[in-house]
Formats: C-alpha cells, structure tokens, sequence
C-alpha cells in the first residue's frame, strides 16, 4: 500500500480489516519491549533488522513511529479493526508514557510514596530502592550489595504486578482466609505460669530472678493470644475492603495502603503480597492477561 491509510499490523481483505501477521507480531513486540522498559530508538532498532517497513517510502524505522503504534487505540479492537493488544497492556503502555510527574516530583507520586519502604527482596530480605536508570527512568533494585539477586524492576511493572493481585483479591474476596481461633492451650500456660509465680513468692527464700523470668514469659503469653485474636477480624475488615471495591486498572493507593504490609520481590522479578492479616497473596498461575 502506499499510505498507511490501515493502521500497521492490518490489511485489507476482500473488503474487511484482518491481521497482517507479521506486522500484527511486531506491534505485539513492541508493546511487550516497551513494558520491559526498552526505549523507543531500541525498540525502533530491533524493528528495523526484522526487515519490514513501517509503510511504502519508510524503510528505516524511528521513534515517531513506534510512539504512534503505542498510541494507536485500534489496537483493542475499535473503529471495525480486530483486537491486538489487551486493554491492560495498553493501558500499563499509556501509563509508562504519560509525563504527569516531573523529574522532581515524580519521586513523590502517590503510588511511590505508598511502595516505598513496603518492597521487600525474597532472596536476602532486605529492602528494594528506587534508582534513577538514565535510558528508561526508575528502577527498583536490592539495597544489599552481597544479595545474589540482582534483578531490577520498573514503576510500571511492579504497579502493574500490585494491582493484578491486588485485582484478583477484588474478583475472589473469599480468597482471604478467615482463621479460627482456639486459646485454651495457651490460656492453659497462661494459668501454669500465674501459678509458678505465686508459688515462688510465697516461699521465704523467694527467687526474685526466676520470678522476674516468669512475669515476662506470661506476659508474652498473654499477648500472642491478644495477637492471635485480632487476626479474624482483621482478615474480616480485609475480606470487607476487598468486596467494596471495584477492579482497576491504575494503582489503587487507598486499596494498597489498607490491605498491605510488603510487596515480596522473587528472583525471577514477579510479586507477591503480604497482607495485613499475615496471608501471602501470589498470582495463582501465569497468564497473559490479568485476573
């Protein structure tokens, strides 16, 4: 064709829009390259050696064009073309390319400020930092020089990870797990101990040591139970949090803030959650769209 008058992935066939599946492969490539974190140039880079051109009298490939295919909401299906890309990978794209932070303020986005001190290393358990990478923006790393893992990752697929799991919590409230309590063997230590100490004070050579010993230890007994007993209602206020929202697609700060402790970085770079009932919360099984 000699104008790209059909968006680029498409071609006419006997009157209606169908893939062109080559083009329709590199428009997927660039969506997963971008949400990886590459620039447009690399991006526009790799497209050029694949040898297809963007349109007849463009045979180099840049940055303008990638920019529109990123852009380009025919993708998901609009205006009689057929669906390409997935609403949330658009989305995660459009996100990435928004410029609604400055250099200066971004490091205080709501979603930044709620992730910062909560994103936790799996390997070596220590605390992830964000870093500036001059080519892409930030980046999430391990603060642990000596940790094994070296992985890195990007605001908008660590807010993307959180808001799928944080999404299937939305879609399965039942998933939080509402535990029962059982005290009495505890209440029974409890009681043991109350009754070693009065022994002990009631002998003349009274052991004020071992007392002191047996005070603290029943009164961390006491408190695993007070512990204990607050995490059925604390997985009912999260079960509750859960069925009252909506799903969505940007990170839900309010959402993150009341339903999380930790976000669990694996070394394969995907996340898990640690809620505030103590229940981890993992992506039950990979999938190339969200829950």
């Amino acid at each position: 064709m000699k104008n790209r008058y059909i968006a680029f992935g498409y071609q006419l066939t006997c009157g209606a829009i169908a893939l062109l599946e080559l083009e329709a492969e590199m428009v997927r490539m660039v969506f997963r390259q971008y949400l990886a974190g590459n620039s447009y140039s690399r991006i526009a880079a790799e497209l050029e050696k694949m040898g297809c051109p963007y349109s007849e009298g463009a045979a180099c490939w840049n940055k303008n064009m990638v920019g529109r295919i990123l852009q380009n909401r025919k993708y998901l299906g609009q205006d009689g073309y057929p669906f390409l890309v997935t609403e949330y990978e658009f989305h995660q794209a459009a996100l990435l390319q928004q410029d609604k932070y400055t250099r200066k303020d971004i490091r205080t986005a709501p979603e930044v400020a709620a992730l910062k001190g909560k994103v936790i290393c799996d390997e070596c358990g220590s605390h992830y930092e964000r870093i500036l990478d001059s080519r892409v923006g930030e980046k999430w790393r391990c603060k642990n020089p000596e940790c094994s893992t070296r992985v890195k990752i990007t605001d908008t697929l660590l807010t993307g990870q959180v808001t799928d799991l944080l999404n299937c919590a939305v879609a399965i409230p039942m998933i939080i797990e509402i535990p029962t309590m059982d005290n009495r063997p505890r209440d029974l230590e409890i009681t043991r101990l109350t009754n070693e100490i009065n022994r002990e004070l009631d002998k003349t050579d009274c052991d004020e040591e071992y007392v002191k010993i047996l005070i603290m230890a029943r009164a961390a007994a006491q408190y695993a139970i007070c512990s204990g007993c607050l995490l059925p209602v604390k997985a009912r206020e999260l079960r509750a949090a859960f069925e009252s929202h909506d799903p969505s697609m940007p990170f839900d700060t309010d959402l993150f803030n009341c339903a999380v402790d930790a976000v669990i970085v694996q070394p394969d770079g995907t996340v898990s959650l640690m809620l505030k009932n103590g229940q981890h919360l993992n992506k039950p099984e990979r999938s190339t769209t969200p829950c």
